[in-house]
């Protein structure tokens, strides 16, 4: 009998059990045309094919089946015509062989290896062609000069992947292909214009454009190129030297399962050899380290499995990705494959059948499980490829709907759409339920709502589901990002070990973001994180063994891109939360009284800088109130200026350098009042008293407070410590460093501006090398506080100053809560006015603005009602800049984002249930009205 297949067919048809097939055509002809009819009802694009070329149809059916169609494959003869012939010559040989294999495939006459060994060789042959004109084209570019002429392919591989590397190629399936070229044997001269990269880079380029171009006939094949070593910063060819680099180093597990199936399927044959020997030495290896298994068990436990699920359905479902899908066969072949081939070759067959029997035969799985896998493998194929025929799409979605169903079970010929139905599942059900079945990989204590895969190139859309459900809505914008993470794409992940550790983490840290406030902006931050670190290794360490530190950093990160930024410059940091969030000042010096001066530095710069981050993130996380927080960096930084102090005297007492005589550290400021912000400067005035009133003592306190200055604000190895600033010391910016208690007393009984006087009411002795000069210090400022003033000088020296900071540091935003007309400073300078006007006759009163408030309205001098304004607008508004300091920096923010308003309003009870934006303004409009009352018209500062 003719192996041509029109008479295959005829042959075919005459044993009459396609009738489920035939039933479609509504004609009376002969089997042959009413199965034509059939197949152009339900697959409209053999219709469009058959219409497109009247002449087709002839051709397909001459065909001889035995040798797969060969004739219609394209030959090399095509090369002789110009680039457009080629495309259109390509596309009708493409289009040839894809209505031949459908009709040999629908009617029976080839089997679906047959029809995907046919596809796949289809394929080779195209990308051959296509490879030749791409290198034609490209040599004939002006100022291409090689010198002995391009030998054929010579230095340019073109590696299959995927199905086509297994040549198992689907039938409207993308080729996976990676272009590999070696420099040295592209011969070009000196001259050219291109070297040798641009060359095989536009040869290849030429090639896609060749085989994926859509045109009037259709396309050849979609190329998709991104198999090859990281897509997204590398050329559309790679060469040797390159890929053998990032194979070595950035290499992941996925990519090795990848490469399981890669084969040179055109191009320069030795070089591809040469690639794909190293290949092997990457994807087989006789040891498999514990961390590279423990990162396939990880990719294996981000495809949600879970044997016996009730919800796998088959009307919706993808049969590539879904559960029970193409890829969990291929997935349970591949992974045993990377963990055992390499100690047994029979287990490296690129093809999944072949794959599944070897470890059968190995006896790594059971005879039943084999047969059964296998079968529905090539039954979810043979659908799949049902699937794309219809309209030559790239899909692998059931319809939904029964009668879409129904047209998929009579391409399979079959009657009953129930039947379909359920030996689809039967099929997917033993899939999945071996899949579930793989490793023994426990699920974690909150298990995530579906799929969380990130390998390959593509986004899965269970994932990108799943991502939906914890709650991100860029969820595209999520797995792009972590694929460069996987891929080594920064500094943090560039390290084997620390990828491995990553994988098992992303879940768990995804979960974590979704129970945030703004999980997409939680991400964000926790990109800058992975970007700003150095190496990820000893954190994924961390993360894994105190996954509570973990979820901490994670919110952190998340309420303010300055603790991500600070984490990522200095990692040791997060280690500081192990210690909890107990913001506890340190009840001494930190250092011994014999550390090294380089030593104690650094030891004090860790200690602060951890109770810093803890401080912070108390606070930021609603642990911890804003004064309690404030008063303890306060402290701490008493405590790191004593220790500074003390190391500084001690080594000049070491070296012969220490004066004789004593020295005081004065606070202004926040300081002073001992509420210090985590971005606050230390303002500080130094004040010392000679033993010996000479010349040279007084250089060396000079110096040595040169040295202190230095101490407390110069990095370390530990990172910085404290701006310091010295503009409140007498003389300001021009007096000496270090000031005589003579100097400063003097000063201030003659000197000092009301400005001046109102920052002394913030001053307090820090610390103090003797308590002599301590009580002399205090002594002398309450003195000066105590003076008796002119209320009206008073009044108008304030209004000026306030003129001129509103002038020369107006309000940067709506929410600048310090410089706003009624905010902090307005609430200070009222503190300030009302202490040097009333201290003469009652003493002096307490630093801090709440209790020199509260001493106020006990002694009558501010009305009750206008104290406890002021004491709420101060606890409002220094409770939300403590906040913002930490989550925005010292630039306030242009408004209070919605997402914060909730963590602000944890910061104080006297937050009512009304809009944050509108009580700040009406508290600041009450504390103008008292500022006007106390102390002058408050228009007339503006």
């Amino acid at each position: 009998m003719k192996s041509d297949l029109k008479n295959r067919l005829i042959a075919r048809l005459a044993k009459n059990d396609l009738d489920a097939l035939l039933s479609v055509a509504n004609s009376q002809s002969d089997s042959l045309e009413r199965f034509v009819q059939a197949i152009t009802h339900l697959c409209p694009f053999a219709g469009r094919l058959i219409q497109h070329d009247q002449d087709r149809l002839q051709r397909v059916f001459a065909a001889d089946v035995e040798d797969l169609f060969e004739a219609l494959l394209p030959s090399s003869d095509i090369l002789t015509g110009d680039l457009s012939t080629i495309k259109s010559d390509l596309r009708r040989c493409r289009n040839d062989m894809a209505l031949a294999l459908l009709f040999a495939d629908l009617s029976g006459v080839l089997n679906v290896r047959q029809v995907t060994e046919a596809l796949s060789r289809l394929a080779d042959r195209a990308i051959n062609i296509a490879l030749c004109a791409g290198i034609q084209s490209a040599s004939a570019l002006r100022g291409v000069v090689f010198d002995a002429g391009p030998t054929d392919k010579d230095g340019i591989s073109i590696i299959a992947m995927g199905k086509l590397g297994a040549r198992e190629l689907n039938y409207s399936s993308d080729i996976d292909l990676v272009a590999i070229y070696k420099p040295e044997k592209i011969r070009l001269s000196p001259d050219s214009r291109l070297d040798a990269k641009g060359f095989a880079v536009k040869a290849v380029q030429i090639m896609v454009d060749v085989l994926n171009e859509q045109t009037s006939d259709g396309f050849v094949f979609r190329t998709d190129m991104r198999l090859r070593p990281n897509p997204g910063t590398t050329s559309v060819a790679v060469s040797i030297s390159s890929a053998e680099r990032y194979y070595e180093a950035y290499g992941q597990n996925w990519e090795r399962a990848a490469f399981i199936k890669a084969r040179l399927c055109a191009g320069d044959e030795e070089l591809g050899a040469q690639f794909i020997e190293l290949m092997k030495r990457f994807v087989w290896r006789r040891t498999l380290d514990f961390g590279a298994v423990a990162d396939i068990y990880a990719v294996k436990k981000q495809i949600h499995a879970e044997k016996g699920r009730p919800d796998l359905e088959v009307p919706g479902a993808d049969v590539k990705l879904g559960p029970g899908g193409i890829r969990e066969v291929e997935f349970f072949a591949q992974t045993q494959q990377l963990i055992l081939g390499g100690r047994n070759r029979t287990l490296q067959s690129p093809r999944t059948e072949e794959a599944l029997q070897a470890l059968q035969h190995a006896d790594h799985i059971d005879a039943d499980t084999t047969e059964k896998m296998i079968e529905a493998y090539w039954w979810l194929r043979n659908i799949e490829h049902r699937l794309q025929m219809k309209e030559d799409a790239q899909t692998q979605t059931l319809p939904s709907d029964r009668e879409g169903l129904s047209e998929i079970a009579l391409l399979m010929n079959l009657h009953d759409v129930d039947s379909f139905i359920s030996r689809t599942k039967r099929h997917m059900r033993i899939v999945h339920d071996a899949y579930a079945d793989l490793f023994d990989t426990p699920e974690p204590q909150e298990p995530v709502p579906g799929s969380l895969v990130f390998t390959g190139v593509e986004d899965d859309p269970r994932t990108l589901e799943t991502l939906r459900k914890i709650g991100f809505s860029h969820p595209e914008k999520v797995t792009d990002r972590i694929r460069r993470w996987h891929q080594g794409g920064i500094r943090s992940t560039r390290s084997q070990k620390a990828r491995e550790l990553l994988t098992a983490l992303v879940p768990r840290m995804l979960m974590d973001l979704g129970e945030l406030p703004d999980p997409d902006g939680g991400f964000d931050a926790l990109d800058q994180l992975l970007g700003t670190l150095p190496a990820g290794f000893q954190v994924f360490s961390l993360f894994i063994a105190y996954p509570e530190v973990m979820g901490d950093v994670l919110a952190l990160c998340q309420a303010s891109p300055g603790m991500a930024k600070k984490f990522g410059n200095r990692p040791q940091l997060m280690e500081g939360l192990l210690e909890g969030l107990d913001v506890s000042p340190p009840s001494k010096l930190f250092t011994e009284p014999d550390t090294d001066i380089e030593l104690a530095l650094d030891i004090v710069r860790r200690v602060v800088n951890g109770h810093r981050v803890r401080a912070e993130a108390a606070l930021i996380l609603g642990q911890a109130r804003p004064h309690i927080v404030a008063q303890a960096l306060a402290k701490t930084a008493d405590i790191a200026i004593a220790d500074i102090v003390s190391a500084v005297w001690r080594d000049a007492e070491l070296h012969g350098k220490a004066p004789t005589g004593e020295l005081s550290v004065l606070g202004f400021g926040r300081l002073g009042i001992q509420e210090l912000t985590v971005a606050s400067d230390l303002d500080l005035v130094f004040v010392y008293e000679l033993e010996y009133g000479t010349e040279e003592e007084e250089k060396k306190f000079t110096r040595l407070v040169r040295r202190i200055v230095s101490a407390l604000s110069v990095p370390t190895a530990e990172g910085g410590l404290y701006t310091i600033d010295m503009q409140l010391r007498p003389s300001g910016g021009a007096g000496p460093t270090a000031v005589a208690f003579s100097t400063f007393h003097r000063y201030y009984q003659n000197t000092a501006w009301t400005w001046e006087m109102m920052a002394l009411t913030k001053a307090r002795v820090v610390y103090s090398t003797g308590h002599i000069l301590k009580e002399k210090i205090e002594n002398c400022i309450d003195q000066h506080l105590m003076r008796e003033r002119d209320v009206h000088q008073v009044k108008s020296d304030i209004i000026e100053m306030r003129q001129r900071l509103l002038r020369e540091k107006p309000p940067r935003t709506n929410v600048d809560l310090k410089r706003m007309p009624g905010g902090l400073t307005d609430i200070e300078f009222i503190v300030q006015y009302q202490h040097l006007v009333s201290a003469h006759e009652d003493g002096p009163f307490p630093a801090h603005p709440v209790t020199a408030l509260r001493s106020f309205s006990q002694l009558e001098l501010i009305e009750e009602s206008a104290v406890d304004e002021l004491v709420r607008a101060y606890e409002l508004f220094s409770s939300t800049l403590h906040f913002l300091r930490m989550t925005e920096g010292t630039v306030p923010p242009a408004q209070l984002l919605e997402g914060k308003h909730s963590r602000i309003r944890k910061l104080s009870d006297e937050w009512s249930e009304a809009p944050i934006d509108t009580q700040i303004n009406q508290s600041a409009e009450r504390v103008q009205n008292i500022f006007e009352k106390l102390i002058g018209p408050y228009s007339a500062l503006s």
